[in-house]
């Protein structure tokens, strides 16, 4: 966990069947990266929020506390996204708490922005994304990536209202560079598709989908 500003730089790939996300995370290699043996699993529950009035959106920026079994994490970020599978935006971590309440939450460089913009006005749950993470590290000189592969339930009103995989690959070391040739190869992969939005995007346009046919996807 970190408290500082920094730049997320990552490969966000939606997978056109689950076979295809199980196979990348299983493969040896990919490209001139070779994968860490190590699967690391963790259940997560990001909830989106703003005030009533969309001022985290105004200024551009979306806010989420994942909370795991082991701890809950605020997290910041920047909503602009650019064009294919490459994404840059900057956020703010920090610690958060049980309660939608940032006031009682440690204190953080992301707490502190989230209070500014919000100016005292009270949060509002926008839509809840429950995830089942399965990560490994790939590696190539001083480079380490770290491959997610995300099954992804979104909840509105706590009914199931979508359900898809994606695939993210971070840069956690080293240069981007072999970043940039992972894409290359990974564009051409016709089983896979840039996720042109965030999480954020699909499940709100999920949730206003479900809200208009008055029902979930697994009602």
């Amino acid at each position: 966990m970190t408290d500082e500003r920094s730049v997320e730089i990552e490969l966000k790939y939606l997978a056109r069947d689950p076979a295809t996300a199980d196979r990348l995370l299983a493969a040896a290699s990919l490209g001139r990266f070779t994968a860490e043996p190590a699967v690391r699993e963790t259940r997560c529950t990001d909830t989106y929020f703003d005030t009533a009035d969309g001022a985290l959106a105004r200024a551009g920026l979306a806010a989420r506390a994942r909370r795991t079994a082991t701890e809950s994490l605020l997290t910041v970020k920047a909503t602009t996204t650019e064009a294919g599978a490459l994404q840059r935006r900057t956020e703010l971590e920090g610690p958060a708490g049980e309660e939608l309440d940032p006031r009682t939450w440690p204190p953080s460089p992301a707490r502190t922005l989230l209070l500014e913009l919000c100016d005292g006005a009270p949060l509002v749950d926008l839509v809840t994304v429950r995830q089942f993470r399965r990560r490994r590290d790939l590696v190539t000189d001083a480079t380490r990536l770290e491959l997610s592969l995300d099954q992804v339930e979104v909840l509105d009103r706590g009914r199931v209202v979508d359900r898809f995989t994606e695939i993210e690959i971070e840069l956690r070391e080293g240069d981007e560079v072999p970043l940039l040739e992972l894409r290359a190869l990974l564009d051409l992969d016709p089983r896979l598709a840039p996720a042109t939005g965030s999480k954020l995007d699909r499940a709100l346009h999920a949730a206003a989908l479900a809200r208009a046919r008055g029902q979930g996807a697994d009602a």
